[in-house]
This record gives structure tokens, C-alpha cells and sequence, in this order.
């Protein structure tokens, strides 16, 4: 939630996990203190699941995972952490998207061009579509309901599907 908030102020998510990350590994090298290091594992935890990839710091993040007696097989299996990739056409946004109802004020199809208008266009912001599934949903109720969330900001463009906490990037 922290990270993802940082899109609200305007300031890019990977950069401040990374920068995160490079400051608690000073700390730890400063106090010799292993919760530095697990603090660093649970920002790194955080930037997989923003969809950035793991080899963009590879050598960094497998020294810290090592300082902790561990790698990246053991902390992160492939089959929970990987970047979604979506190419920008409509079948692959369209893949991101449960079950449409028909009852939204959007059709699928507005929204799938509406997505793709926004990332071509670097349209920044934050974008929500709510999905009313047949019935009106109270403000209390979207938490439960299928909430989708598009950021786009200068640093950043990514999907994130909420109810099902998966993150998708643009290529």
C-alpha cells in the first residue's frame, strides 16, 4: 500500500523502492543488523509484485540475498513473482479485465480503448473502473466488487488489478 501510494504524490514507485532498498542496505552495512536485510527482502517482494523485473538489478538484489544466506529461488519462486507484461492491444488489455457486466456505464470495449488511450497518450494520472457486476455499488462496497486501478504518471505507467492484487506493465 505504501509504494503504491507513492503515485499519489507524484513520486516514481520503482525509483523509491530502489532507492529504499539501496539505503536499508546502507544501514545494514553501517549496524551489521539483520533486519536490515529483512526489511530490504520485503521491498524487493514489493517491487516484483509492481511487475519490475528482477534482473534489472540483479547483481544488487542477489548480493543482499546472499548476505542473508539465502538467493532468489528460495525468496522468490517464479510462480508468484514475475513481471505481467501486456503488449497495448486490445486483446492483451483485455486480458487484464474479469468478467464484464453490461450493466457499467462503460462497455468493455470503452474501456479496453479507453486504457489504451490513456497509455499511448501518457494521459498521467489515476484511473479507476469499477466494475458494478448487475447491481449499484455503495462506496463501502467496491473493496468487495472488482476495482481496477490505471497509473500513469511521469516516472510510471501500470495496471493493477485490486481485488486480485496483480499488477500489469505496458510494453
Amino acid at each position: 500500500m505504501e509504494v503504491n501510494a507513492l503515485n499519489y504524490v507524484e513520486l516514481g514507485a520503482r525509483q523509491c523502492l530502489e532507492k529504499m532498498i539501496y539505503y536499508l542496505n546502507k544501514y545494514y552495512e553501517m549496524e551489521q543488523d539483520r533486519k536490515y536485510l529483512i526489511c530490504i527482502v520485503l521491498h524487493i517482494q514489493a517491487y516484483l509484485e509492481m511487475g519490475y523485473d528482477y534482473s534489472d538489478n540483479e547483481e544488487y538484489f542477489n548480493n543482499i540475498l546472499e548476505s542473508l544466506g539465502t538467493d532468489k529461488e528460495t525468496m522468490f519462486p517464479k510462480k508468484f513473482y514475475y513481471s505481467t507484461k501486456i503488449k497495448l492491444n486490445k486483446s492483451q488489455v483485455r486480458s487484464m479485465i474479469g468478467k464484464w457486466s453490461a450493466s457499467n456505464s462503460m462497455s468493455i470495449t470503452e474501456v479496453v480503448d479507453d486504457i489504451i488511450e490513456k497509455v499511448k497518450e501518457h494521459k498521467q494520472g489515476i484511473y479507476y473502473y469499477k466494475n458494478n457486476r448487475g447491481r449499484k455499488m455503495e462506496l463501502t462496497e467496491t473493496i468487495n466488487g472488482e476495482l481496477y486501478e490505471l497509473i500513469i504518471s511521469e516516472k510510471d505507467c501500470y495496471f493493477h488489478d485490486i481485488k486480485r492484487k496483480k499488477y500489469f506493465t505496458f510494453i
